[in-house]
């Protein structure tokens, strides 16, 4: 394992980067960061009935969620008007309704939940979040909805499983996209009906990508892309419903694809599912059409990938021009991620494993040699991840994520926007860390705050033990001595945190267990910061032990340098 040497002089150059995610200014435990969007997504923990899952997501989000209710209404009005905005969410309402009628309870608890504890959000406001606004002169009004009342994402994909993997283990990997700066949170669901359920959202929305659930569920979620055609835009059920309502109630691959193909969405989509019992599905849909693609389609062994377009031959009338070499798909646009995840999944058949999808999230770091003329343009890891993680979902209560806040890879290549622009490479997070933390999905609120406290323990023993072979006197020591204290403090704060959650009862302790659970993650997060900082982990294949990517000893479908 490569290891920075603390003699050398590069040992400067090195650690650089650390000096200003470490500064007291920019440590995440800081008042100022969490008053605007943490580098490290808090903890929501619910459990109950659906009003009750909805009220102590208000009360532990309500800040964050006022926050997104003004960032949508601010968005929405630049475009519509006031009525024109409830015309359309009484539409959001209508399919809510007929597909997931649970959640409308839920997000009614929500409202309540946030007003309780001294923030101003309405049902109406939250329906605004859990949907999209359509153009009203293309798209067709649900019957019946103008008489219902209110109350007063481009992203990547891909799972690999059975001889792909080292183990045959299932392994989903999730990324969620977006050039705006969400109020993120992460939510572990114990619901009164259904599944246990993990997945990340923006403040205020009931879910949103990545998920899984304790049944072996992983749900991946990406964009469909842009579409010539209006049709392919219309009322219907949002993503923010559709895919929390799927974790919850689908016991596999076969029961989630045969739900969302019955439903009506509203913008072009990809929906990944990938269970532990060998089902594996992407349906490619949009408001007017569907496909579903199976492994082996496209000549995937055992693994799947899906990015912001579409593969299937059906699908084709939703983009411009043609399909994309073997594996690209229809649309410019994300074909260089699939013509990647193709190379990385196939190419490297048989050894892929937890430590060779966090490579894939990091690639390609810095470029590797003979870089294509052009630039380097196929890589999940880009400014505008907002989330990633690699998820090992479970049939009972060991279901565990690697989640990472923001871009894991350090080092960011400018890459192609879906305006046909370039993304910059500007980090937005407040305090983002570059490294993953841990949380496991068990049968209680209670074991999932311990075991992510034992994490913790684990991760600050790794990160003293490479800490100590520094001297004081050593470039680098003492910013990574303070984050190292910083991360101890939020271990001990979160010890006293869960006490008080175990002398505490109903929504209080839930809540309790909530703050205990970011401070773990957080703990773990900045302990595995200094330890990344003195033990780089791997961007790319070659890190592993592996044959070079690009290399001449296999046929490559991604742009690759040669050497001249």
């Amino acid at each position: 394992m490569l290891r920075i040497d603390k003699n050398s002089t590069s040992t400067a150059a090195a650690l650089m980067m650390l000096l200003v995610c470490t500064s007291p200014q920019a440590t995440a435990s800081s008042e100022a960061a969490d008053n605007l969007i943490p580098g490290i997504l808090p903890v929501v923990i619910v459990s109950g009935a659906d009003y009750e899952m909805g009220y102590q997501y208000g009360q532990q989000a309500g800040h964050a969620i006022e926050k997104s209710k003004e960032s949508k209404w601010a968005s929405a009005l630049k475009t519509f008007t006031r009525d024109q905005v409830l015309h359309a969410i009484k539409a959001n309402q209508h399919y809510i309704k007929e597909y997931t009628p649970e959640l409308i309870d839920f997000m009614k608890g929500m409202s309540d939940g946030a007003a309780a504890a001294g923030n101003a959000v309405s049902y109406a406001d939250v329906l605004l979040i859990n949907c999209t606004l359509p153009k009203p002169e293309t798209s067709t009004y649900p019957e019946g909805a103008e008489k219902d009342t209110l109350p007063p994402k481009k992203c990547s994909v891909c799972s690999a499983w059975g001889s792909c993997t080292k183990d045959g283990q299932v392994i989903g990997v999730d990324t969620l996209d977006t050039s705006e700066l969400l109020n993120g949170v992460l939510i572990v669901a114990f619901p009164d009906k259904g599944n246990n359920y993990m997945c990340g959202a923006d403040a205020g929305e009931v879910g949103d990508h990545f998920l899984m659930n304790n049944r072996g569920l992983f749900i991946g979620n990406s964009g469909g892309g842009g579409s010539p055609r209006d049709m392919d835009n219309n009322y219907g059920i949002s993503w923010s419903c559709s895919l929390p309502y799927l974790a919850r109630f689908a016991a596999s691959a076969v029961e989630a694809r045969d739900m969302i193909t019955k439903w009506q969405i509203n913008i072009p989509e990809n929906f990944h599912f990938v269970d532990v019992k060998g089902g594996a599905f992407v349906v490619e849909k949009s408001a007017a059409i569907q496909s579903v693609r199976q492994p082996g389609d496209f000549g995937e062994e055992d693994f799947l990938f899906s990015t912001n377009n579409y593969l299937s031959d059906k699908m084709k009338v939703t983009k411009k021009g043609g399909f994309i070499k073997k594996h690209g798909g229809y649309g410019a646009y994300s074909a260089p991620r699939n013509l990647m995840l193709w190379d990385m999944l196939h190419n490297y058949h048989g050894q892929v494993d937890v430590e060779f999808m966090k490579m894939l999230l990091r690639f390609p770091g810095n470029p590797p040699p003979y870089p294509p003329e052009g630039g380097w343009e196929a890589m999940m890891h880009r400014p505008t991840n907002l989330w990633t993680a690699v998820v090992l979902p479970d049939d009972g209560d060991n279901g565990l994520a690697h989640i990472c806040t923001g871009p894991v890879g350090r080092i960011l290549h400018p890459s192609p926007s879906s305006n046909g622009g370039i993304n910059r490479t500007l980090y937005q997070h407040i305090a983002g860390t570059h490294t993953f933390y841990d949380l496991t999905l068990p049968a209680t609120p209670v074991k999932m705050v311990e075991t992510a406290e034992k994490t913790a323990r684990v991760e600050l023993a790794a990160a003293y033990s490479e800490l100590m072979q520094l001297n004081f006197t050593d470039t680098g020591f003492a910013p990574l001595d303070k984050l190292y204290s910083d991360a101890l403090t939020e271990l001990h704060q979160g010890a006293e945190i869960y006490n008080k959650a175990c002398l505490a009862n109903g929504n209080e302790a839930l809540a309790l267990l909530a703050r205990a659970a970011t401070n773990f993650t957080r703990a773990q997060a900045h302990a595995r910061q200094v330890y990344e900082a003195l033990v780089p982990p791997p961007t790319s294949p070659s890190d592993l032990g592996l044959a070079p990517f690009g290399g001449d000893w296999t046929e490559w479908e991604t742009k690759v340098g040669r050497k001249k």
